[in-house]
Formats: structure tokens, C-alpha cells, sequence
């Protein structure tokens, strides 16, 4: 009996251990993952996104209980923050609360500004129990890279200048100066140039050119080069004091005025008396390049505005860094590039003496670069950033006008002209048109010295109806009864919570931080000072605009009023928000996390609009 008993229970042991081992097999059941990224790389600085697809197997449904998602970086170190919840993408079976066929979800992280650009390994693990209680999993993983989106910022310049070096990126910065050179700017200033160098330099060499044309040039970049180091530090307004109407109406009339000496209204050339100083006794000695520097500060002024949109771009990229030296040094190396069209023109003045002085295609060119001119001129006064509306469109048609004369348009021609004078007539007349165009069409539109005939009409469509209807929804509850939704009008702006400077601000900030993340909300904060242009432009154009208003809802919304000197709160405070310069609107999540990536300076309300709704 014994063997018999024996042998029995070596098959009960068996089947036993056979059961055991079946049980994980059960549970290490499959199901297919499908990661799509949102992107084609993980941004630093903003969210990493990825629409995650969990197929089970045929006839199987996953309980919406207990499936959890988890992704991770390969290697244990992970570039990403702490998740956000899960999003559902696909609807639950309420009478199963199970999902039929595959489920979607959306996951997604925040990635830090400080991350450093790589190619990572990352591995997504799904657990899940059927609708039946069986235990499923899966795994998936694949590469993303890691790195900088298309606009620059601080930590992308850093990152730049550590792989390819500080000499580098300073070749590449004289390589844009030096295709500004090419600018129209840059050649109503040959004259001058010649007035202050070039005499001198027939008469001396070119030796003697070279010296005074650099040392000329050198003036340029200095001013360039102050810029740059202001950006950078406490002055970092100066940006916004750059388009200021203080600033672009002056140098709108300087624009026109330059560009009427292209079109033949009078000849542009150094003061006498400036000529007379750099071109007498002495003027070649210390005195004189004391002067030539003084001329060549004022010249990079004066050709300042046809660069404008490259040199702010290249001023507010230089301020998120906060390094005054990379800020003095960049823009110096700017302008020596934007500068050397003038030091060769300095150096060797005789060989415009090869170009054609009048008439040709050198006349022709003169008028193009005019035509350039006015409409740098008024891309400058444009509505919205200095003249309105109603008045810049008139004054655009009547100088189109008037510059048709100047071309020509209503100049006589020979029988025996040819084709060239005839086509350059015929371009006068269609700018002559153009400006008649402007002036019927601002009438229409804005009314010229009367009420415009159609403004009834030609307001938007629903916007005025729009204003006054769109509503957000809240519910409530009344002892315990169904949900009533509550239709509540938007406001016409976005309404802020206003704090100053010297007012303890810095424990405010963290009262209303601890208040968002308790109530899930996450916070918007807009550092403005009153002599910031671009400030009051947010208000103007963007804080006002009803899709900004009715997004802004869902935000606890913050206006830190930094016009006051900084005290040493405020120093610390725009130190921690990484605030390089104003306006600067900052962005905390809902878990209370600073997003130092999505930070922004003015940006118009529709990409604004986008930043905003990528805050979770």
C-alpha cells in the first residue's frame, strides 16, 4: 500500500505544481500596443504627447477597472516629469464599464527646459484585466528624439554654443550682419560714407581708407553691440522701448525722406559742416577718427530700421540669456558683418567709379530701393502698432500716389523710346493704381473725412453677436437634485488679479499657487510694466480677443505690475520665474509646476490661444 500511496501523491504534487504554473501563464496573457507620438520629436520645454492604443485579443473586452499605463525610459533615468492623469479617448460600455474592441487613451509629461537633446529609448507597459477577470499585459517600446522646436530660446542658444562653440556661432551671426548688408539701408549711407572716408582715401591709399572705414564701421557695431549688452541685463525693456511710437515715428520720416532721395527729390550727403571736418587739415589724426567713430555710431542708427525685424529678433533672443558679454559680443559681431559693404566702399572709393552715376539700370535700382523704403516706412506706423487704421490706409494711398510721380508714370516720352523707359512708365501707372486703390478701399472700409458707406456691413459676421452671447457653462447642484447648467456671460477681457511691486508679492504668488494646485487649476501670470509697448499690446490685441477670454476661464489669472525699480522681492521673484524681460507670461499646471518652456513673450492671440491650451 505504501508504493500505491507513495505514487499518489507524487501525481497530486505533480498536478499541483501544474496548476501553479498555469496560473501566470493565464495571467501574462497579451495584448498589441500601438504608440503614435503627437509629435515627431519631444519638445523640450513642453509636453511629450502620445496617443497609446490597447488592441486585446478577438472577443475579449478590457475592464475600464484597474488598467493602468505606465511609461518609462529605458536605462532608469527618465527626461520626463511626473505624468499627467490619464485621458480617455475611447467610450466605456456603461452596463459592462468595459471598453468594446480597443481602448484609446492619451498620456501625457511635461519635459523640462533643462533637458539636454538625446535619443531615447521608451518603453510603454499596459496592465489590464478582462471583462471576464483574467489578467492581460503588454509592452511596446521604440526611440524618440529629444530636442529643441523650431523657436529659440535660452537653454537652446547654450546648448548650441556648447556643441559647436562660441566661435561658431559668433561666424554665423557676422554671416546674418553681413547679408543685412545687403539691406536698402545700407546704401543711402554709401554717400555718406564716401563724404566722410572716401576723399580722404583717393588722396592717402587705401591703407589710409581701411583704418578710417573699419574705425567708422566699429562706431556702427558699438551701438549694436550696447544694445545687445542692455537686452541682456536690467535694461531688457529695451526691446519694447524699440517700438515704441517715440521711436517708429522718427524713424518712419527718416525712412521716406531717404527714400525720396532715391527717387531723385534731392541728393543725399554728409552736413557740410561734418565735411568740412573730416575732410580738413588734420582730419586723418586722432581728431579724426574720433569723428569717423562718432559718424559711424550715428550711421548704424540710421540704418538700424531696415534691419528692425532681424536686430529686435536677434535682441530678445540675446535676452533670454541674461549674459551681457554673449549679448555685447553677438550683436558687436553683427554689425562689423552688416558693416563691411561700407569698409570696402571706405577703402576703395575709386571703383565706384566703374558704376553708372545716373540714368540705366543704376536709376532703376535707385527707385526700387525707394519703393523698398516706403514700405519699410510703413510697415513700421502699421495699424495696431502706432497709426490707426482709418488714417494709415489714406496716407498709404497718397504716397503711392505721389511716389508714381516720382517714378515717372505721368512723364513724357519720346516717339523713339524704348522698351525699357516705356515698361518703366507703365510700373509707375500700376503704382499710381495701386494708391487709388488704397484710397477708394480705405474710404469703403474705415471712412476717409466722412463715415464710411459701407460700415455696417462690413463688420465681421456674428462677431458683434458673439461678444455679447458666448457663454461658459458651470453646474450646480440643488439639495442633492439633477445638474443645472448655469449659461454665464464672458467677460470682454481677461480678468486679473493685479499685484505691484512692494506689495509681498512673492508670499501672494504662493498663496494663490497653493489655492490652484488644491483646486486643480492651473495659473497664468503677466509681468507688464507701464512703459512697456508691447505690454499694452497684449491688452490691446490679445487679453481681449474672446476665444483668449473664454480659454482664460479656466485659469487663476495674475498681472504683476513690474514698472516700479525692483526691489529685492521683485529680483528674486523674476529669477525664479526665469523672466529675462517684459511682458513675460508664465504658466504653471495644474500640479503647481512651473513651465519655464512655455513661457512667452508678446505673442499674437492666435498662437497665444495655443500655449494656453496646452496647459493641462
Amino acid at each position: 500500500m505504501k508504493p500505491v500511496y507513495r505514487r499518489s501523491a507524487i501525481i497530486t504534487l505533480g498536478l499541483f505544481v501544474a496548476l501553479i504554473c498555469a496560473v501566470p501563464r493565464l495571467a501574462s496573457a497579451e495584448v498589441e500596443i500601438k504608440v503614435v507620438p503627437k509629435s515627431e520629436i519631444a519638445e523640450i520645454g513642453q509636453d511629450l504627447v502620445l496617443d497609446i492604443e490597447v488592441i486585446p485579443a478577438a472577443g475579449t473586452a478590457l475592464s475600464a477597472e484597474g488598467l493602468v499605463i505606465e511609461v518609462s525610459q529605458a536605462g532608469g533615468s527618465s527626461f520626463f516629469g511626473t505624468p499627467y492623469p490619464l485621458k480617455p479617448l475611447s467610450a466605456v460600455d456603461s452596463s459592462t464599464n468595459a471598453y468594446q474592441g480597443s481602448a484609446r487613451f492619451e498620456w501625457a509629461a511635461p519635459v523640462g527646459a533643462d533637458i539636454d537633446p538625446l535619443t531615447a529609448e521608451l518603453v510603454v507597459t499596459v496592465t489590464a484585466t478582462t471583462a471576464s477577470g483574467n489578467a492581460v499585459t503588454g509592452r511596446w517600446s521604440g526611440s524618440l528624439d529629444v530636442d529643441f522646436g523650431s523657436e529659440w530660446s535660452a537653454d537652446k542658444i547654450s546648448d548650441f554654443i556648447a556643441r559647436k562653440g562660441i566661435g561658431f556661432f559668433l561666424v554665423l551671426v557676422f554671416g546674418f550682419g553681413l547679408l543685412m548688408s545687403l539691406s536698402p539701408c545700407i546704401y543711402p549711407m554709401i554717400p555718406i560714407t564716401l563724404a566722410v572716408i572716401g576723399a580722404q582715401s583717393q588722396e592717402k591709399g587705401a591703407a589710409h581708407g581701411l583704418i578710417m572705414s573699419v574705425t567708422y564701421v566699429v562706431g556702427m557695431a558699438f551701438v549694436y553691440a550696447i544694445m545687445g549688452a542692455l537686452s541682456a541685463t536690467v535694461f531688457s525693456g529695451i526691446t519694447a522701448f524699440m517700438q515704441s511710437p517715440v521711436v517708429l515715428v522718427p524713424i518712419a520720416v527718416l525712412l521716406f525722406a531717404l527714400s525720396f532721395s532715391m527717387f531723385g527729390a534731392f541728393e543725399l550727403q554728409a552736413p557740410a559742416f561734418l565735411r568740412d571736418r573730416f575732410q580738413g587739415p588734420g582730419a586723418g589724426g586722432r581728431g579724426g577718427l574720433i569723428g569717423v567713430f562718432a559718424m559711424g555710431m550715428v550711421a548704424g542708427l540710421v540704418a538700424s530700421p531696415c534691419v528692425g525685424p532681424f536686430l529686435a529678433a536677434l535682441l530678445v533672443w540675446v535676452a533670454t540669456t541674461g549674459d551681457w558679454v554673449l549679448g555685447f559680443l553677438s550683436l558687436f559681431t553683427f554689425g562689423m558683418g552688416m558693416g563691411m559693404l561700407l569698409i570696402g566702399v571706405g577703402t576703395f572709393p575709386a571703383l565706384l567709379g566703374t558704376m553708372p552715376q545716373s540714368g540705366g539700370w543704376m536709376d532703376t535700382v535707385k527707385k526700387g530701393m525707394g519703393l523698398l523704403l516706403v514700405a519699410m516706412a510703413f510697415y513700421f506706423v502699421r495699424p495696431g502698432s502706432v497709426i490707426p487704421a482709418h488714417i494709415f490706409y489714406p496716407l498709404v494711398g497718397v504716397t503711392t500716389i505721389l511716389t508714381a510721380v516720382f517714378m515717372g508714370a505721368f512723364d513724357s516720352l519720346a516717339p523713339e523710346a524704348g522698351w525699357w523707359p516705356r515698361t518703366l512708365k507703365g510700373l509707375g501707372l500700376v503704382v499710381f493704381v495701386a494708391g487709388l486703390f488704397f484710397l477708394a478701399g480705405s474710404f469703403l472700409q474705415h471712412g476717409f473725412l466722412m463715415p464710411s458707406p459701407l460700415a455696417e456691413i462690413s463688420v465681421r459676421p456674428g462677431m458683434e453677436m458673439m461678444r455679447s452671447t458666448e457663454t461658459v457653462s458651470s453646474s450646480t447642484t440643488a439639495n442633492g437634485g439633477p445638474t443645472v447648467t448655469v449659461a454665464v456671460p464672458l467677460p470682454d477681457k481677461v480678468q486679473w488679479t493685479k499685484i505691484h511691486t512692494g506689495e509681498n508679492v512673492k508670499s501672494f504668488l504662493e498663496e494663490k499657487r497653493a489655492e490652484a494646485k488644491a483646486a486643480g487649476r492651473p495659473v497664468m501670470i503677466d509681468f507688464w510694466a507701464q512703459w512697456c509697448v508691447y505690454c499694452k499690446k497684449l491688452d490691446k490685441s490679445v487679453w481681449n480677443v474672446p476665444e483668449v477670454v473664454a480659454e482664460a476661464q479656466r485659469f487663476i489669472t495674475i498681472k504683476v505690475d513690474a514698472t516700479a525699480p525692483d526691489d529685492e522681492e521683485m529680483t528674486r521673484i523674476k529669477e525664479e520665474f526665469k523672466v529675462p524681460g517684459l511682458p513675460r507670461v508664465i504658466f504653471i499646471d495644474s500640479r503647481g509646476e512651473v513651465l519655464h518652456g512655455r513661457s512667452a513673450g508678446f505673442k499674437p492671440a492666435d498662437e497665444m490661444l495655443v500655449i494656453m491650451k496646452s496647459i493641462r
